[in-house]
């Protein structure tokens, strides 16, 4: 909660052209939370961070829609420049639930939009568009056998 308020506040600044107290605000937030919270975000409504955003990372392209809810070190980039491609970047829908670990990888020149009410697993790396509903989940673990291990892999002993 507390992670959330400075992050308003920073956007607040960075709107209304305190640039200086935005990025100061920034760097609070990164010292107590380990989060980058970038104060370009657009945030449509209300966001619940879990475990109080810590190391939450969410690049300034991203609009976040009305009760979103994103776990502990979720990652949301984008290769898009915050201050000039208005148009590109992340948009997240009402309602959706990035899980813990998760990585939303938005390419260059691209919207890449995850839709209302979808759940981003935790540890899912999503690199297209997601539609509304639709869960993502990560690949399963595999459990290799002693002495099967993929050519090239080391084995400390």
């Amino acid at each position: 909660m507390i992670a959330f308020r400075l992050w308003t506040m920073s956007m607040w600044c960075h709107r209304h052209g305190h640039r200086r107290a935005a990025r100061l605000l920034k760097a609070i937030i990164f010292l107590c939370f380990g989060a980058l919270l970038e104060p370009e975000v657009r945030i449509e409504g209300h966001v619940n961070f879990a475990h109080r955003g810590l190391g939450v990372v969410i690049h300034g392209s991203t609009v976040l829609g009305d009760w979103v809810q994103i776990w502990q070190y979720a990652t949301i980039a984008s290769n898009n420049n915050k201050e000039t491609d208005v148009d590109t970047g992340v948009r997240i829908g009402r309602g959706a639930v990035i899980g813990a670990h998760a990585l939303i990888l938005c390419p260059t020149g691209r919207t890449l939009t995850i839709g209302e009410e979808a759940v981003i697993g935790a540890g899912a790396i999503v690199v297209s568009d997601v539609p509304a509903r639709a869960t993502v989940l990560p690949e399963p673990s595999r459990i290799i056998p002693p002495g099967s291990a993929p050519s090239g892999a080391r084995r400390d002993r």
